[in-house]
């Protein structure tokens, strides 16, 4: 093989696939990546097998060919090349990299060492937008549980019905439910749950790109495609909680608070609850406020007082103060609807005006 590229393809290339490679001393071949030419372009490959994470780099290929070569080492050596042409060349059992003045030599593993990236037939296809689909991770995938003996509630819930998708995520003791209108959707409903890693690297390879996310379902796998990369990744086998029948339907007591105002008192008071993460939240319809507070035996105590837009009864509350900052960092809308039915039931919160996002968190019993 021997390619030319320029530092800053290259580099991105390998920063894209870099960041599931495995560093595993029974396997040496995961700590590597296969860089690999195809149909004119360079192909970049990594893999832990979990989750494959493969991207096209253009170039100029003047022999065809492929390697495999540390990950670590090709990255830190590329990242500090001048931003110039750089000729990657194969000799026997190494890699050259060739840039102006620099010269290097990289030992590498054989190619047919490195596991096989798996295909998945283009049965079960549906295509969305990049940044609502990254917006909707960012909405939920906070919410999954860390808890691995829970397997099925350690990933994201992302189910497809006529021209919707509803991506969600639980640990139990919070949910979080954003539903996209679908671009291209398929017209035979689907369900699967999609690891928590996974749903964070592809919000990572999308970042601030703007373009559609190609989905295919397979039968235990899943792949996701944009621009020129593509992540391929196992699916969590289970059964999915049937969430919908706790999401409560009628509230005895509704606030609509500002978003900023909130988080900041949120911030404030839970200064003094941080052992336990705990603040009373205090809903007052007909002052037209809610007063959030917490106290600590060994810190102190504090309250906020703030105006709200309530109806309905005076509800007392014990919440999980990181919860609720949870979701309101992700909440787009100025505003914040709070709808509470009594101290041991959960809390809806949606942002105001918006019907396509929900989160429901649990009360902490007192």
């Amino acid at each position: 093989m021997k390619i030319i590229c320029t530092q800053e393809n290259l580099k991105a290339g390998l920063l894209a696939t870099s960041r599931v490679v495995s560093s595993s001393n029974t396997l040496p071949i995961l700590s590597n990546l296969l860089i690999k030419t195809e149909n004119g372009m360079l192909r970049i490959s990594s893999t832990n097998l979990e989750i494959a994470i493969t991207t096209l780099v253009r170039c100029k290929i003047e022999e065809d060919g492929g390697v495999t070569v540390s990950s670590k080492t090709i990255n830190d050596l590329i990242g500090n090349l001048p931003n110039k042409n750089i000729t990657l060349q194969t000799q026997e059992g190494a890699l050259s990299v060739e840039a102006e003045n620099y010269h290097t030599t990289i030992k590498t593993l054989p190619v047919e060492d490195f596991p096989l990236i798996p295909t998945i037939e283009e049965k079960n296809k549906i295509s969305t937008d990049a940044q609502n689909l990254k917006k909707s991770l960012d909405q939920t995938v906070f919410a999954t549980s860390l808890n691995q003996t829970q397997p099925e509630i350690s990933g994201v819930l992302f189910s497809q019905e006529n021209k919707q998708l509803r991506v969600v995520a639980t640990d139990r003791y919070r949910l979080a439910e954003k539903i996209i209108e679908l671009q291209k959707p398929n017209q035979n409903p689907s369900e699967v749950i999609v690891p928590q890693r996974t749903v964070v690297e592809l919000g990572r390879v999308i970042g601030g790109q703007s373009g559609d996310v190609e989905v295919v379902i397979g039968e235990n796998q899943i792949r996701f495609g944009f621009n020129d990369t593509q992540i391929i990744s196992r699916l969590i086998d289970g059964q999915y909680p049937d969430y919908r029948q706790i999401i409560p339907t009628e509230f005895k007591t509704t606030c609509v608070v500002e978003k900023n105002e909130l988080i900041n008192a949120l911030k404030t008071v839970g200064v003094f609850g941080q052992g336990s993460n705990s603040i009373k939240f205090l809903a007052r319809p007909k002052e037209g406020s809610v007063r959030l507070s917490a106290e600590s035996s060994e810190l102190g105590k504090s309250e906020v007082d703030l105006g709200a837009e309530a109806e309905g009864e005076d509800a007392t509350l014990v919440l999980n103060h990181h919860y609720l900052l949870d979701c309101l960092s992700v909440l787009e809308s100025q505003k914040v609807r709070i709808k509470i039915i009594d101290e041991n039931s959960p809390t809806l919160m949606v942002a105001e005006g918006q019907t396509n996002y929900l989160y429901l968190v649990m009360p902490i019993k007192s």
